[in-house]
């Protein structure tokens, strides 16, 4: 689909989805505070949970995000297929995470995003595998990995807690 067949709004979309994915791989705690509206849903589909419930606070959320990014030393992404219709943006990311070691992974994840009138994203539901995994810190031998490793397992837990 070229830029000129989008609708203004959905060309102001897939802008948006660029200001997402900058702030994941730069900002995660950023990302929640700016890109998402106050009232977001956040579903991981293949796990069935909810990481943001919407009108709920995005506290628990924002920790598991902040912690993840934590938990890299690098997060790289490159856009796939890119498909706007109307409010809504589906997008495929290749990710490269470096992580505490300087060993970087490979991978992917799909997302169908939402956005209200002012361009906040308003439902987010990520595909991707192991969303609800968490490293175990009783394996980390650095202590600044195990204290990342800690503040993920203790996010994820209040997500989880909450569903």
């Amino acid at each position: 689909m070229s830029t000129e067949e989008l609708i203004a709004q959905e060309r102001r979309n897939v802008e948006l989805v660029k200001k997402w994915i900058k702030a994941w791989e730069t900002d995660a705690g950023r990302m929640v505070d700016e890109v998402y509206a106050d009232s977001a849903e956040v579903f991981g589909p293949m796990q069935n949970i909810y990481f943001l419930k919407r009108g709920k606070s995005r506290e628990n959320w924002r920790a598991v995000e902040v912690a993840n990014q934590n938990s890299y030393l690098e997060r790289k992404t490159r856009f796939g297929t890119i498909v706007a219709k109307g409010d809504t943006v589906a997008v495929e990311v290749a990710t490269t995470e470096t992580n505490l070691k300087g060993r970087a992974r490979e991978g992917w994840f799909a997302a169908f995003l939402t956005f209200d009138k002012n361009g906040k994203i308003i439902t987010d539901h990520t595909y991707m595998m192991d969303m609800e995994r968490t490293p175990d810190p009783a394996k980390a031998h650095n202590p600044k990995i195990k204290k990342a490793m800690e503040e993920m397992k203790e996010a994820h837990s209040r997500v989880l807690a909450e569903q």
